[in-house]
């Protein structure tokens, strides 16, 4: 009978659930819905952009140009955010963020209605909002613990990802029907619209936004408590008296993780924006619609992970299951190649399952483990270990696609997943939080 009820206790952490425990704190709801909106207009950004170029007399060439530039200023900003986050508090750096974005966004607008400036313009004003939006996800991270209590950081966590990729799902088709019935004027316009949209609710955050950069302060004159230690009993990443470079050396647990990002993330921003298109068509010869149909799989695959990693908020070692269903990432992607079409589908919606539930797993990891006058620092670390190689990463996929074809893409990508995933699960560091 005790058997019955400990295996029926263990499949119900592992039953796809979501807990929305953490939207009745008022703080994390207003940070919810900056967020969400915030992703939703981003849809509208990346939409409307080449049709605004090829409205100028721009081509691809532009277009690529445009698009490295927003990735390299946002490559730029995202350490500051994580100082200015670690300095004067998250909440202020978020709204900060949201405000540059609205002016640098409506400027788009403006250029799109008149013409004036031309494509010069455009490539300021959208590297303006590629600076605003490096420093807007470190300060996110940092404030979440802030936000809610220990117990329910990973269902927070989790409820955040569902509702990215379902803003992320919902928002292209919304942004094309716009620019297709009215124009990629009106498609920057709604953007900038969903920018004061988020800043308006951040600044409704007030009083307890502004409290949260108090332990920041507090840490500077030695009075801020050292950061809550995990139930496991692992010690912490660090107490208040140290800096983030001293940590960077002394601490096992966060060198493993910036390892396993980078790692991970060396191939995979190649595999989907070359592989995927190249294996589209020169294996399954599916077409636009076929394209579409595997980058929703990866998405649809990846809310549902988020659900599943709120429900795994019970496990003991979370670290384990992360580089575990990480490990499941690398064979999912090794499989994409090999089962055709829909075998394909069915690959890719694993694979974004599993990198959602490692993805939340770990940042979980993290934030409980920092103390909070280095969190930002931290956050920003291990987003910047994750975006840094993406230029090289479409790079390299572009040179190897050519040179092998798009199997070899998939099969690299699943050996880099695997390495990293291996390494961190032989971490003691990382496999027993």
């Amino acid at each position: 009978m005790a058997e019955a009820t400990a295996v029926t206790s263990l499949t119900r952490r592992f039953r796809p659930q979501l807990s929305f425990a953490p939207l009745r704190t008022r703080g994390y709801r207003l940070l919810f819905a900056a967020e969400l909106i915030s992703v939703f207009g981003d849809a509208f950004h990346t939409v409307a952009l080449p049709f605004l170029v090829y409205q100028l007399g721009g081509g691809a060439r532009d277009l690529g140009l445009l698009v490295a530039g927003y990735g390299l200023c946002r490559l730029v900003t995202t350490p500051l955010g994580g100082i200015f986050s670690d300095r004067i508090g998250p909440w202020p750096v978020m709204l900060i963020s949201d405000l540059i974005r609205v002016l640098f966004t409506a400027g788009i607008v403006v250029v799109a209605v008149t013409g004036a400036g031309g494509m010069f313009a455009v490539a300021v004003l959208v590297a303006g909002t590629g600076l605003g939006a490096g420093l807007f996800q470190p300060a996110a991270y940092a404030i979440t613990p802030r936000l809610l209590p220990a117990e329910q950081l990973q269902a927070g966590n989790g409820l955040h990802s569902t509702a990215t990729f379902a803003a992320g799902m919902i928002g292209p088709g919304a942004a094309g029907l716009v620019v297709i019935a009215l124009s990629p004027a009106v498609a920057f316009g709604v953007d900038a619209v969903t920018f004061a949209v988020s800043a308006a609710c951040l600044a409704m955050i007030g009083g307890v936004g502004r409290a949260a950069a108090l332990p920041v302060a507090a840490a500077k004159r030695g009075g801020a408590s050292p950061p809550q230690e995990p139930a496991d009993g692992t010690p912490p990443l660090a107490g208040p008296e140290i800096g983030f470079w001293q940590l960077l050396r002394e601490s096992a647990l966060l060198r493993t993780v910036l390892l396993v990002t980078a790692t991970a993330n060396l191939t995979v921003g190649g595999m989907v924006r070359v592989g995927l298109p190249s294996l589209n068509n020169d294996d399954f010869a599916a077409g636009a619609g076929g394209l579409g149909g595997l980058l929703a799989a990866f998405t649809a695959g990846s809310l549902v992970g988020g659900l599943c990693s709120a429900g795994l908020a019970g496990l003991p070692r979370r670290g384990s299951t992360a580089m575990v269903s990480g490990l499941v990432l690398g064979v999912a992607v090794a499989l994409v190649p090999l089962a055709g079409y829909l075998g394909a589908v069915v690959a890719l919606s694993v694979a974004g399952l599993a990198s959602t539930v490692t993805n939340v797993l770990v940042i979980t990891i993290v934030q409980q483990s920092t103390a909070p006058h280095l969190l930002g620092r931290v956050m920003s670390a291990i987003v910047f270990a994750a975006l840094s190689l993406f230029p090289l990463s479409t790079i390299a996929a572009g040179l190897v696609a050519e040179a092998y074809g798009s199997m070899a893409i998939f099969l690299a990508t699943a050996a880099a997943l695997l390495a990293a995933f291996g390494y961190g699960f032989a971490s003691r560091e990382l496999r027993q939080r």
